[in-house]
């Protein structure tokens, strides 16, 4: 039996005594506990397992396990970042790290469906119905997809779902990612900013945060957009001029769809819930309200999970595997 330490304090989502049944070849732990640990305590637990499944509430690693892992292999992550879990010193002295990969195909859905309703203006017609009152932007350009270029401010995984879904609707698209590789054909890929904010309506912000990431979409760029042009940032708030990008907006400049801001603990303090030309969608564009209690399944892990559980066990190698360098392009 494989030892399998579930290392989070939300995982009432995926109770250990359901998941014993389904992780067929592991021994599970329950580590829901955890904030009740000392880091000595933590450390040895970590030591003691081979696989750790980690997931919202889970705590960050311990540095001492970059020299001694203990038994330890793997680490399962249950999402996207891994950043506040692990350090690069680790994946670099033999810890395999795991993430979600490509699954999260809501986000991708979601992002599309920001970036219409934004484009179309949607709460100002809502608005319009219902008082009378219309204070929507004027649009220099057709806001037809088909008849549109769309640019992408990152081209990962889930960048990679939404140009799909945007070239599926005839959608003319450019990306600006200089880690970008296999791009399909018919995608314009653009050298800066410069070039992809000069020449397209609407930019999707769906990037990593990082050094180079960070307040990188500026003023200047931003001005870049034509007359009602659109931003939509589904990424995260810091790589984007919060207030330069609110004051564009209440100037009927430029529309903006946001799943994120600067400080997410306070989203009506944000200079873009001020006024009324920004969609905020409070970091959920991909997450619905999701099953009433009474008809939720707690007993699975997502299938990426326990297809890569399964892989481990049988000696296959795992999926969605993040090396040194997709590290340092994470948030």
């Amino acid at each position: 039996m494989i030892p399998l330490l579930i290392l989070a304090a939300d995982a009432h989502l995926y109770h250990p005594e359901n998941l014993r049944a389904l992780a067929e070849g592991y021994q599970v732990r329950d580590g829901r506990d955890w904030r009740g640990w000392s880091q000595a305590q933590l450390l040895d637990c970590c030591r003691d397992v081979e696989v750790i499944i980690t997931a919202r509430r889970s705590p960050r690693l311990p540095d001492e396990l970059i020299a001694d892992r203990g038994r330890l292999r793997w680490l399962c992550h249950l999402h996207g970042t891994v950043r506040h879990l692990v350090s690069r010193a680790h994946i670099e002295a033999g810890l395999l790290v795991s993430n979600w990969g490509d699954a999260p195909r809501p986000v991708a859905q979601g992002t599309v469906a920001l970036l219409l309703a934004t484009l179309h203006q949607i709460p100002g017609l809502d608005r319009y119905a219902r008082t009378g009152t219309d204070r929507r932007v004027a649009q220099e350009y057709l806001t037809d997809l088909t008849r549109m270029r769309v640019g992408l401010y990152g081209y990962g995984p889930v960048g990679r779902q939404v140009g799909a879904k945007l070239l599926a609707l005839g959608t003319n698209l450019a990306i600006c990612d200089p880690y970008a590789a296999d791009v399909p054909a018919g995608v314009t890929v653009c050298r800066s900013l410069g070039e992809l904010f000069s020449t397209c309506q609407a930019v999707i912000v769906i990037c990593g945060l990082n050094d180079q990431t960070r307040g990188s979409v500026t003023r200047g760029l931003l001005e870049r957009l034509p007359q009602g042009g659109v931003l939509v940032n589904v990424a995260r708030g810091p790589i984007v001029d919060e207030q330069a990008l609110a004051e564009l907006v209440d100037a009927g400049r430029i529309l903006a769809g946001c799943d994120v801001i600067c400080d997410e603990s306070d989203w009506p303090g944000s200079p873009l819930a001020a006024g009324q030309g920004a969609i905020l969608t409070r970091h959920h564009v991909g997450v619905g309200m999701g099953r009433p209690p009474h008809l939720r399944d707690h007993k699975r892990l997502p299938g990426f999970a326990l297809d890569n559980l399964a892989a481990y066990r049988c000696g296959r190698p795992l999926k969605y595997l993040i090396t040194p360098q997709m590290y340092d392009l994470k948030t």
